[in-house]
């Protein structure tokens, strides 16, 4: 099994290194879903814990999402998997979260930062012959006014 860092809400996340995105990449290609096989609510932290059927384990602040901000950690330590694996219930509070949503929602900014990063300055040679004639024909054209 890896062994896995753990970030508390407030710890800085450390940028995408090539072998990281190599690596999730490779995963992201896999036919299997990244549904939820286990979820649980850390009570001493105040997150929720997703485990996905990869072995990836999100954590989330209570306060981050929207849905639970408000409840009562008892109602949220209720936390049951939907069937299908793509949504999680409390029951107590008669609310259904769809974890794909709430991943892309928690986590798409995360991900396009780090991917964003990780792209910066990044050319392809296609791009490059391009630049190289704009460049001999003086450089981008000027904006016209309106």
């Amino acid at each position: 099994m890896p062994k896995f860092k753990w970030y508390r809400p407030g710890d800085p996340i450390p940028p995408l290194t090539k072998e990281m995105y190599r690596k999730g990449v490779a995963s992201a290609k896999g036919d299997e879903p990244h549904d939820v096989v286990a979820a649980r609510y850390d009570r001493k932290n105040d997150t929720l814990d997703l485990t996905l059927r990869k072995g990836i384990t999100v954590c989330l602040p209570r306060k981050q999402i929207w849905e639970i901000a408000h409840a009562d950690p008892k109602d949220v330590a209720q936390v049951e998997v939907e069937p299908d694996g793509e949504g999680i219930s409390f029951r107590s509070i008669n609310m259904d979260i769809y974890v794909p949503g709430l991943l892309a929602d928690e986590l798409g900014s995360i991900v396009a930062r780090a991917l964003g990063r990780h792209t910066r300055g990044i050319s392809t040679p296609k791009k490059a012959a391009a630049s190289r004639k704009n460049g001999r024909k003086g450089g981008r054209p000027r904006k016209k006014a309106a």
